[in-house]
């Protein structure tokens, strides 16, 4: 299929020449002659490979418009091509690309040639033979130990696996996994949807041939039957794309291949999880009892340490209550062995947890025990309270399948329920979950959490669908999705608040960047971005004001509330806690920021920095005291 491209510009003769060179290369090509106007088409309809955009336009200019695209996760990589001839040197035109988030700069005058070299250059290519890359075997424990060390050296590329028929291809970026392809079968996304219940067999089969017939994607079918709403697919396809890469950790053969290479397909559905994330989720899906014993066997008698290493050590991962529990253990003062031994009951998930950590290098192994205060560290010195794991499992089983349902289904109903069929449910399970009933249990404190969230998820159940008015409203919000419309020019403007107030930022004015900020939060008040920027230049205007770093802090708060996985968030709260004194939430934040990007070489230099001066204080101390003892022996 022909790339489709977009020239905006309001020069109607250029848009014709455009046009007409571009026809003539083979491409489908749309113009439009105002920057709202292609800015919407671009963040609301169909596929674009690549866009051209003047610099100078009434309304909207060209730099306006590429900055808003590099906001939206759907034009966020979208090749941009500006015009212009205001540009002489290549100076210039490389501040511009930062400034602006532009690919190239196609300087006027320029001919037809120049024009097609260009875009060709940034539109992927058909593939150049080269050299097949060394296939390796697949064994018991490969794919995992596989991502991590595409991890280590950031590399980006495409993973090939195969067995048998069966074949899977991941693509990474920055050693990253972002899009996964399968061949099974089962995989497919109207199976996968069959399987969860989400539609039945009939809808399926008639999906796909109203597919076949239309040439249009089973899941655009699926929404025009009413079968999804358009955030159900876009969290199916996320599910699947994710299934088909975990699914890969139960291979025990097969062979593997890398392809080195950074293009890849625009608009691709992107997994949402860490490498560190894939491998404890793969793991703990698909490892058998023998791979996990067989993995963690040469380690059975090592003493396991947290790495120390920033890069490492703050990755991203997904503990549960145990397996944070099970890393606050790890001193280097107790072996595998011994930590296994402290969990009769839950074995199997702290093998899946420790060999998660290894992979992912977070846990290194020491052949000696590290020397650690008792008092520091009670928890690797007390005894473990028996469990009854029986009770254990069942709350753990109706937790999951409560706190993933919505009210309807928490409660057992169908969407047709009456007030009351919803108030008997109701009863039902608040007798049974009352955390009253708990008090002389001998539960964990972690399990008395999850009955206590699973109380009050229940009473807001309730709450909502006992009233005829909340239920509707709640029901039309699961059947049509939350009603939010989108006002375009709304959105610019704010874009535009915040560019102007970023450039300012850059500069260095921070009293000045505070006004445009503070519109664009105005604007856009759940844009995160705009909210930590904001914080940034109120506290910079004046740091030693105790009014504006309480505000500043407020406002970081809200924003790592609607993103936590934003770095700069975190980064500008550890210095705001670092300069009150509050020397714990500071340390904190900095690794929250290295957690969200390991590449926040800011939040690696503040720690390496705490640590230092702890070692020197330590050194200090043990000074002191040898000092002290040489006395008193005098």
């Amino acid at each position: 299929m022909a790339h489709k491209i977009m020239v905006i510009d309001d020069d109607q003769g250029l848009r014709s020449f455009l046009q007409k060179a571009l026809l003539d290369d083979g491409y489908q090509v749309e113009t439009v002659d105002r920057g709202a106007v292609g800015l919407q088409k671009l963040l609301t309809e169909g596929d674009y490979s690549l866009v051209l955009i003047d610099i100078n336009m009434p309304e909207i200019s060209g730099p306006t418009v590429c900055q808003a695209l590099r906001k939206h996760e759907k034009t966020r990589d979208l090749p941009v091509v500006m015009m212009t001839a205001m540009f002489h040197s290549p100076e210039q035109i490389a501040q511009a690309k930062i400034d602006y988030g532009a690919n190239e700069f196609l300087l006027k005058p320029f001919a037809v040639e120049d024009l097609s070299s260009l875009v060709a250059s940034l539109l992927p290519k058909t593939p150049v033979a080269t050299k097949e890359p060394d296939s390796i075997p697949i064994e018991k424990h490969s794919i995992p130990l596989l991502l991590q060390q595409i991890y280590i050296d950031k590399a980006s590329g495409l993973l090939q696996l195969q067995r048998g028929e069966a074949k899977k291809i991941i693509y990474l970026k920055d050693g990253y996994p972002v899009f996964a392809r399968s061949n099974v079968l089962s995989e497919c996304l109207g199976r996968m949807l069959v399987k969860e219940k989400a539609i039945s067999q009939a809808d399926c089969d008639a999906s796909v041939e109203r597919s076949k017939e239309s040439g249009r994607l089973q899941g655009t079918v699926l929404i025009e039957m009413g079968l999804l709403t358009p955030q159900e697919l876009q969290s199916a396809l996320v599910r699947q794309v994710t299934e088909k890469l975990l699914s890969t950790f139960s291979w025990v053969d097969g062979i593997s291949q890398f392809f080195p290479g950074r293009s890849f397909k625009q608009q691709v559905t992107g997994i949402q999880l860490s490498p560190a994330n894939l491998i404890l989720q793969g793991i703990s899906r698909y490892w058998s009892i023998q791979q996990l014993d067989e993995f963690l066997n040469p380690y059975r008698n090592d003493y396991l340490k947290q790495e120390e290493d920033p890069l490492y050590r703050f990755q991203d991962i997904q503990l549960s209550k145990r397996g944070e529990a099970i890393f606050k253990q790890c001193r280097g003062v107790l072996t595998l062995e011994q930590l296994l031994e402290r969990h009769p009951l839950a074995r199997r998930e702290v093998q899946q947890v420790l060999a998660a950590l290894l992979i992912s290098e977070m846990l290194i192994p020491r052949t000696s025990p590290e020397e650690v205060d008792a008092a520091e560290f009670p928890e690797l010195f007390d005894a473990q309270q028996p469990i009854d794991e029986k009770l254990r499992r069942k709350i753990l089983e109706d937790y999951k399948r409560i706190m993933q349902a919505d009210y309807f289904a928490s409660l057992g109903l169908n969407r047709q329920c009456g007030s009351s069929e919803v108030r008997r449910a109701y009863y039902k399970l608040a007798k049974e979950y009352h955390p009253d009933r708990f008090l002389d249990s001998g539960l964990s404190a972690e399990m008395k959490h999850k009955i206590n969230e699973i109380f009050q998820y229940i009473s807001q159940a309730y709450s909502v669908l006992s009233d005829p008015n909340s239920c509707s409203t709640y029901l039309d919000e699961l059947v049509n999705g939350p009603k939010k419309a989108i006002n375009i020019n709304q959105v610019i403007e704010a874009e535009t608040a915040y560019q102007e107030g970023r450039t300012l930022l850059k500069m260095r004015r921070y009293a000045a960047a505070v006004k445009p900020l503070k519109r664009s939060i105005e604007l856009s008040p759940e844009e995160p971005e705009y909210l930590t920027n904001y914080a940034w230049a109120l506290f910079k205007s004046a740091p030693e004001e105790k009014d504006k770093q309480n505000k500043a802090l407020e406002v970081l708060l809200a924003s790592r509330e609607l993103n936590p996985s934003l770095d700069l968030t975190h980064l500008y709260l550890g210095h705001i806690y670092q300069l009150q004194g509050k020397d714990r939430q500071s340390e904190k934040s900095f690794e929250m920021a290295v957690q969200a990007n390991p590449d926040c070489t800011e939040a690696l230099r503040e720690l390496r920095l705490i640590n230092l001066r702890r070692e020197q204080a330590t050194q200090q101390s043990k000074g002191l005291f040898k000092k002290f003892l040489h006395k008193d022996d005098e």
